[in-house]
């Protein structure tokens, strides 16, 4: 009897197993069910809104959350900042497009010089953590930048930027035809240079952060005059390299600073300088140190600079021609530092 009785009771017994079994099986799938109908919609679609950007980051999930946290909102921040770059690339391309109609040199000088000017950073807001979201292997962050805030701030900061303008505008002499800049003037269009570069430099962050198809921060009648005389003043006041040892480096290296060289211009350009060099290794090491001065249209020095500069070469001259180019550009790019300071 007692060993009739042994198979149903191992029959019983993985009857049961099995349906422990099953039933685990079972309790995992319906937990992983309940954490796909938990992960919130905002992890595969971010909210959309004409004030505020948003990225979604996910890092790994360890055992020091905070951690993860901390690196899924980074990657949250990263994507906002690739929606950014995109808009640049678009703001870009529409900005060529509308300055295509303009006269080519009228864009170079003015735009040339600018590139050259460090413009100071303005304060902005930073992106902020909305909400957070644990997976089972991931961590989830939603971040936000409140762009209209942004948008104000950079509207603000143009808006002093244009008094700066006008203010500098009203020291300028009234021009003629025969004379577009006058020579008593050139350090208050010198003076300009800088503060366009700096509301060029906000505009194309504020446009950076707009939403709008059309462009945002477009100057005001007035600034726009000031800046068509800042491109002439540039174009009108010229500096005379010709005399100098370094005639044509000193050339580029202005044109390179969108200055304008030319001969019986308003400002003369002497140099100073020596060349040594020695050999290493079978190359050739040219070193050129010397002085460049500014002269003013009454004949005295404004200022002078003293450069150091190297070249490297297979052959001697290549060296020395080198070396040539880099002291005319660190020289010009002192006298452009000079020239366009505020103090």
């Amino acid at each position: 009897m007692k060993l009739s009785a042994l198979p149903s009771v191992l029959n019983s017994l993985m009857l049961t197993g099995l349906l422990l079994s099953l039933a685990g099986c079972s309790i995992i799938d319906t937990q992983t069910a309940q954490n796909e109908e938990t992960m919130p919609d905002w992890v595969s679609s971010p909210p959309q809104s004409n004030t505020h950007l948003y990225g979604v980051g996910s890092a790994p999930r360890i055992e020091n959350i905070a951690l993860a946290f901390t690196q899924a909102e980074q990657n949250g921040n990263a994507q906002i900042a690739q929606q950014l770059r995109t808009q640049v690339s678009q703001t870009n391309t529409q900005d060529t497009q509308v300055r295509s109609g303009q006269g080519e040199e009228q864009v170079s000088k003015i735009a040339t010089a600018y590139t050259q000017v460090t413009t100071s950073p303005i304060e902005l807001e930073q992106a902020i953590n909305e909400k957070r979201f644990t997976g089972k292997n991931y961590v989830y962050a939603l971040q936000s930048l409140d762009r209209s805030r942004i948008i104000a701030k950079l509207q603000g900061a143009i808006r002093d930027t244009d008094e700066m303008i006008r203010t500098q505008a009203g020291l300028l002499t009234a021009t003629t035809e025969a004379h577009p800049a006058a020579p008593q003037d050139w350090q208050t269009y010198m003076r300009l240079i800088p503060y366009f570069a700096q509301r060029q430099s906000y505009q194309d962050e504020l446009n950076l952060y707009s939403t709008q198809r059309s462009a945002l921060g477009k100057a005001d009648a007035d600034i726009q005059h000031t800046e068509q005389r800042l491109n002439q003043a540039l174009s009108s006041y010229g500096f005379d390299a010709s005399k100098t040892r370094q005639a044509d480096a000193l050339a580029s290296a202005l044109s390179h600073y969108g200055l304008t060289p030319k001969s019986d211009s308003l400002f003369l350009l002497n140099s100073r300088t020596v060349q040594h060099h020695e050999t290493q290794d079978g190359r050739f090491y040219a070193f050129e140190d010397g002085t460049l001065e500014l002269i003013a249209p009454t004949g005295s020095r404004l200022a002078s600079w003293s450069v150091s500069a190297r070249g490297i070469g297979k052959s001697l001259t290549s060296a020395q021609e080198k070396a040539t180019v880099n002291w005319s550009n660190q020289a010009i790019e002192a006298l452009f530092t000079w020239l366009t300071r505020l103090d």
